[in-house]
């Protein structure tokens, strides 16, 4: 598979300032949600992405599933997951996630998902499906999706849409085209 990584690759990855580097606080909410999150074989962005702010955020009981797969096909330089040929789409994984939010007890949930360029729909099926499924197993839950740009593709937008997520966002930090 071609890596859209034209630019990218010339760029080395940066290591974070000294100073949002965080002491680890491993209590048993981090404990706990790392081994649902191992079971459930789901992936979130704070491990995939090195977020410092893990520790602190599952105590809290908050977390931002990444779906897709652990495998991104563009290297952004703001982001650490790894870049390369993704596995096939888990079309389970939805349900899944869904299941997670409701043994978390979330009142809230945050999707985002690394880019599947590989795919047809760019993973626009795969985004709705989980919120739909959310909203199935969780009545009344917001749910927040931050997308990729979908190639510009209106048509897998609109799917994305439909499915009526409380919140869309999207990351302006975009490679150059």
């Amino acid at each position: 598979m071609l890596r859209l990584e034209v630019r990218n690759a010339e760029t080395p990855i940066e290591k974070k300032p000294a100073w949002i580097k965080t002491r680890a606080k491993m209590g048993p909410e981090y404990n706990e949600l790392m081994k649902l999150v191992k079971s459930e074989g789901l992936h979130t962005v704070c491990q995939e992405a090195g977020c410092p702010n893990i520790f602190e955020c599952w105590e809290d009981r908050e977390a931002t599933f990444l779906i897709g797969g652990e495998q991104c096909t563009r290297r952004c330089d703001f982001c650490q997951i790894d870049t390369g040929k993704p596995s096939d789409l888990d079309r389970d994984e939805p349900r899944r996630v869904a299941e997670s939010v409701r043994t978390m007890e979330l009142k809230y949930a945050t999707i985002t998902g690394v880019a599947r360029d590989d795919l047809p729909d760019g993973g626009a099926w795969l985004y709705a499906e989980t919120v739909r499924m959310i909203h199935e197993l969780n009545p009344g839950i917001g749910v927040e999706n931050l997308i990729p740009d979908f190639n510009r593709n209106p048509e897998q937008l609109a799917e994305v849409f439909e499915s009526r997520p409380e919140v869309l966002a999207h990351n302006v930090e975009t490679v150059p085209r």
